[in-house]
């Protein structure tokens, strides 16, 4: 059937007031055609910017105060809203992410499964399917689509920020989701939940992690375009969010819900602390009925002291230091060498790429130049942290002639308030001025390589009977490590991949379902406001949905994983 918007329809009375007022952008939702003629009383819209959402029967439009009253009179207009309302890829503080780059250490010559894929037993699905023929659209900040994970099942995809069809990534956040998702099972890197799967991007958020909802909903018209056209089984990803609602997303979720799409998004990472304080409320649009919402744990499956919860917390699932894609050379992989063994090391913000090899000098707390002796110029400082920041200690070594510096963590055992594993990793060699801002002259200073590393490995390295030399490596890479219901979604969404391949003329009901149903109660018996039904089993679901593919039911083993050793980053 037709649809309904045509602006050109809508534009007959012109109004004086736009030369003189102040226009802001609006969302402007039109009822179904009703049958005769109407008398429509709206603005003249010609010359301005205007997009249709022609499969939520609404635009987007430049209106003034006063024809935003006009308009909201007309008989034809269900409703008009701000098209600027914020959603975000946040931080685990509830503040837009800024990080580009998050260092993880990982081997360069073998694939990692991060403890994620296995926590959610995907692995124990791929003998049956791996997503195969499952649609799958990351509507979040864009993809790498060049990444040697990702490239080989992308299908296309849209951008609403600048209106075209380049939705390559600029800020990260896409790609990582995407890799947890998708990545390619192959000698390199990391693997997803569903490698498999056809990979969409749409990307709706810009090169600092935030869109509107405007944006956001032209992204979702796209993907019910791309649904209506190709049929299939399609899966949304929204790993963003914000506390506001919002009439047009409402719309969007549910016109694709009805299409047969299945939604998931992110609960939100605004709670300051789960266990001191009362968390923040699911965020929108998880907090839709239409959209599956989904918190996040921890590698012991502990709620994330970020994770948001209230009764619309459907499944919960691994979004704590979660090892995935991204944007090509935006990571660094960053480890000390020492006599043929690696330990796991994380760059400093602000800090070179390289890896200077030398012997290391230790040089105590590096908080005065009596703390280096001589012999480090020309070598690697190796301090422990304390007494003074990270700056200051690197800014002495460079004075001493050093030609790298490796920072090892205190003794959280002998201070525990003081070295807390949460302050492990966010180490930074830029200052802040009075108002919280990155202090230009660091900004623009040239830092050596300068990388940190756990107390155990670093005392080990002070305690060597001989200072052998050393490689601290901070490397131009891939792949980060990142936290966040954001990398908790994609989870959800590839255990959803796996589950409707194995059953692909199911429902998404039957789908969420299955999820839903199988899931690991972690918190109070049945559904509760931290984790949902549950930790969501890829197998267990895929055995409930299609039980003839997988021989008898049989229990999975409980799922106890140890975490890798890495680094805390949020977005």
């Amino acid at each position: 059937m037709k649809r309904a918007l045509s602006v050109v329809v809508f534009v007959v009375v012109a109004t004086a007031a736009f030369g003189s007022e102040a226009t802001h952008r609006y969302v402007v939702a039109m009822r179904p055609a009703l049958a005769g003629a109407r008398s429509i009383q709206t603005v003249d819209l010609s010359g301005r910017d205007v997009q249709e959402l022609n499969n939520l029967d609404a635009f987007v439009a430049d209106l003034t105060d006063t024809e935003v009253a006009r308009v909201k009179k007309d008989p034809g207009v269900r409703y008009v809203e701000s098209a600027d309302i914020k959603y975000h890829a946040i931080d685990d503080d509830g503040t837009t992410a800024t990080a580009k780059a998050v260092t993880e250490s990982h081997p360069t010559d073998a694939q990692v499964t991060p403890y994620g894929i296995t926590m959610v037993h995907a692995a124990d699905v791929w003998p049956v399917t791996r997503g195969d023929g499952i649609n799958v659209v990351v509507v979040d900040t864009g993809i790498d689509f060049t990444h040697p994970e990702l490239k080989a099942i992308y299908q296309g995809g849209f951008n609403a920020v600048t209106t075209g069809t380049d939705p390559k990534d600029d800020f990260g956040h896409g790609t990582h989701v995407s890799g947890t998702i998708a990545a390619a099972d192959n000698s390199i890197g990391v693997v997803g939940v569903a490698p498999n799967v056809k990979l969409w991007a749409v990307k709706v958020l810009d090169s600092d992690g935030s869109g509107t909802n405007s944006q956001i909903a032209s992204g979702l018209n796209f993907v019910l375009s791309k649904k209506t056209e190709l049929g299939g089984n399609w899966i949304v990803n929204m790993s963003l969010g914000g506390p506001s609602s919002s009439a047009i997303l409402s719309d969007a979720c549910s016109r694709l819900s009805t299409a047969g799409v299945l939604i998931f998004a992110a609960a939100g990472n605004k709670s300051p602390d789960n266990t001191t304080s009362t968390p923040d409320p699911v965020a929108f649009p998880a907090a839709f009925t239409t959209v599956t919402a989904v918190a996040a744990v921890d590698s012991k499956q502990a709620i994330a002291d970020f994770s948001n919860q209230g009764p619309q917390v459907a499944i919960s699932a691994p979004g704590v230091s979660v090892f995935s894609t991204f944007p090509v050379g935006e990571g660094t992989n960053s480890f000390v060498s020492s006599s043929g063994t690696s330990l796991d090391a994380f760059g400093l913000v602000g800090a070179a790429l390289g890896n200077p090899s030398a012997q290391y000098v230790y040089c105590g707390l590096g908080a005065a130049a009596g703390d280096f002796p001589a012999s480090v110029r020309g070598k690697i400082a190796l301090i422990q942290r304390g007494t003074v920041t990270f700056n200051q200690k690197t800014k002495n070594a460079l004075t001493a002639g050093a030609t790298g510096v490796v920072i090892y963590n205190c003794s959280i055992a002998a201070t525990p308030t003081t070295c807390t594993n949460d302050s492990f990793g966010n180490w930074t060699l830029i200052g802040k001025d009075a108002d919280g801002n990155d202090l230009p002259a660091d900004l623009n200073f040239a830092w050596p390589v300068t990388v940190g590393i756990s107390f155990t490995d670093g005392d080990a390295l002070r305690k060597a009977t001989t200072n052998a030399s050393i490689t601290a490596a901070n490397l131009a890479d891939d792949y980060a490590t990142e936290s966040g219901t954001s990398m908790a979604c994609p989870h959800a969404v590839g255990v959803a991949a796996l589950v409707w391949s194995a059953a692909p003329t199911a429902t998404a009901g039957e789908v969420k379902l299955a999820m839903t149903t199988t899931a690991h109660d972690l918190g109070a018996a049945g559904q509760d406001p931290a984790f949902g039904f549950g930790l969501i089993d890829a197998l267990a679901a895929a055995k409930s949905i299609a039980p003839s593919k997988f021989g008898s039911p049989v229990t999975p083993p409980a799922t106890t994983v140890p975490g890798r050793k890495i680094i805390k980053r949020g977005r």
